[in-house]
């Protein structure tokens, strides 16, 4: 740190060089991000609230009742009427929370979990000190019911479903999950598909697809989704969603000296900036702005698709949402080359394939000049 401070022009033309190293999301060359530019209003309503700490909720009972009013609209959106829970991160701590309490009540350390799960689901088996039992996919890379069925025992804190794979968009068979499970807690982790499905079950778009995948299904305990995916609020803004008021018990630690007598969430001071975010985003567009901006994603989607077949790239699956992937043999190679072309894609390493995610951000446009770069990047491999 320097002694004596720069001027503000001097930090700004730093600011600048380092803003202009980084992709933004209106570029139209992102095409592997689960993220988005949040919704204008979004970026409006967050420096509104950057002084507010819910760690600390006794001095902010606006944002406070922002953050209940938040999971009362999400709990809406995964039908659940009366839900308990919290604005988190993101699904990493979600997910985390959600096998704590897990542990907690149960009293075991085993968690089932299928081999699409996020990355978050193992980072959280060691830091709690879990015991990790992946279970197979099936055909339609979903969790292999057989496989889930051989692996239940007496020692399963909690099993943990998916709707909405990162890789490939899939949703598990929730409700044939819960009459296996039983009475084990289920947890469903849908940070991506919480904001996608509700909306594709409202147009009639997934019917015969997709089952209940949410707390319709009697035997899920807690969901996870994250607002700043498709619901264009600003990161970090992740939601954790219980059916009952129980577990957050397990949670709770003194907290003497702030306005709460105990804190419930694994973070201390918490943004409180994305709760409003979020509030804002979910009351302005609705069900409606939100069905909208899913039908335009899975336009999209569709056409992606039809362009990527023109080059010879088949579909690992039909995509359910706003995800598709193509098989090929060497996709590290084509994407390392599409990167020194600036265009952004991801991979699938099971099955071998290419992946992009369609968000708002992704239209025809960028679309078609990314198709032109691939087609030559797979010329010259």
């Amino acid at each position: 740190m320097e002694r004596a401070g720069l001027s503000k022009r001097e930090v700004e033309d730093l600011l600048n060089r380092f803003e202009q190293t980084n992709i933004g999301f209106d570029s139209g060359k992102i095409f592997g991000s689960m993220c988005t530019s949040p919704h204008p209003f979004a970026l409006e309503v967050h420096s509104r609230f950057h002084e507010s700490n819910l760690g600390n909720p006794g001095l902010y009972p606006g944002t406070v009742e922002m953050e209940r009013s938040v999971i009362s609209m999400v709990g809406d959106l995964l039908n659940l009427s009366e839900p308990y829970g919290h604005v988190l991160s993101g699904g990493t701590e979600a997910n985390i929370t959600a096998m704590y309490t897990a542990k907690k009540r149960s009293g075991k350390r085993s968690v089932l979990y299928p081999r699409s799960s996020h990355f978050s689901v193992l980072k959280a088996v060691r830091l709690l000190d879990m015991n990790p039992i992946p279970v197979d996919l099936d055909e339609n890379f979903r969790m292999d019911l057989g496989d889930l069925e051989s692996k239940m025992d007496d020692s399963l804190a909690m099993v943990i479903a998916v709707a909405g794979t990162t890789e490939l968009g899939a949703v598990d068979p929730i409700s044939e999950i819960s009459d296996i499970v039983g009475d084990v807690d289920l947890h469903v982790d849908s940070a991506f598909g919480g904001f996608v499905l509700p909306f594709l079950e409202e147009m009639n778009m997934v019917e015969g697809r997709v089952g209940p995948w949410d707390f319709r299904v009697d035997s899920v305990t807690t969901m996870s989704t994250d607002p700043h995916k498709m619901g264009l609020a600003t990161i970090p803004s992740g939601c954790l969603l219980f059916r009952e008021p129980h577990p957050l018990r397990h949670l709770a630690v003194e907290s003497p000296y702030l306005t709460s007598p105990k804190a419930y969430t694994l973070a201390g001071t918490r943004d409180s900036g994305a709760v409003a975010s979020t509030f804002a985003t979910m009351k302005h567009l609705g069900r409606e702005g939100y069905c909208k901006l899913v039908k335009r994603c899975m336009d999209n989607t569709q056409y992606l698709g039809t362009r990527l077949l023109e080059l010879g790239l088949q579909t690992v699956m039909d995509p359910v949402m706003n995800i598709i992937a193509v098989h090929h043999e060497e996709p590290q190679i084509v994407q390392n080359k599409m990167a020194q072309r600036d265009f952004h894609i991801s991979k699938v390493c099971e099955p071998s394939a290419l992946r992009f995610v369609v968000m708002p951000h992704v239209g025809s446009e960028p679309i078609d000049r990314m198709i032109e770069a691939l087609e030559q990047v797979l010329k010259d491999i």
